[in-house]
């Protein structure tokens, strides 16, 4: 659809709402277990829901969300859905790590493999926007 070739601006913001993206999954588990309301039903859904909504990381997390919003709006103007998206799968990589750092998990080894075969595929998808020639009649 576009011909716009992939900058390294582009390749930048596309990358950044990945890492807000990350971020944003960050403040919202760590607010939503700061809550410490470990499951959801009927009987305490109000309370849930009052204590997410004054809890000032899930605000965080939705405001980082707001922000990635915005700079997505503006890669998807200038390169096609098939390049951005997939190059926008970064978060496979950074949430394990992320997960590790803040929230203390675990990340096995076969994850680990899959993760690997993520960032193959997105290598072979960022290689793979060459400009076609038109077909002349």
């Amino acid at each position: 659809m576009k011909n716009n070739p992939l900058t390294w601006k582009l390749f930048f913001l596309i990358v950044s709402t990945d890492v807000l993206d990350s971020i944003s999954q960050l403040f919202m588990k760590k607010g939503l277990v700061a809550t410490g309301i470990g499951s959801v039903n009927l009987s305490n859904a109000l309370d849930f829901i009052w204590h997410n909504a004054s809890s000032p990381m899930v605000w965080l997390g939705l405001l980082c969300y707001a922000f990635t919003f915005f700079i997505w709006i503006v890669v998807l103007c200038q390169v096609d859905l098939s390049v951005a998206l997939p190059l926008g799968s970064t978060s496979y990589i950074m949430i394990p790590i992320i997960a590790i750092i803040f929230l203390k998990e675990s990340i096995s080894p076969l994850r680990w493999v899959g993760i690997f075969f993520i960032v193959a595929g997105i290598h072979f998808i960022s290689k793979s926007k060459q400009q076609i020639p038109p077909v002349v009649p």
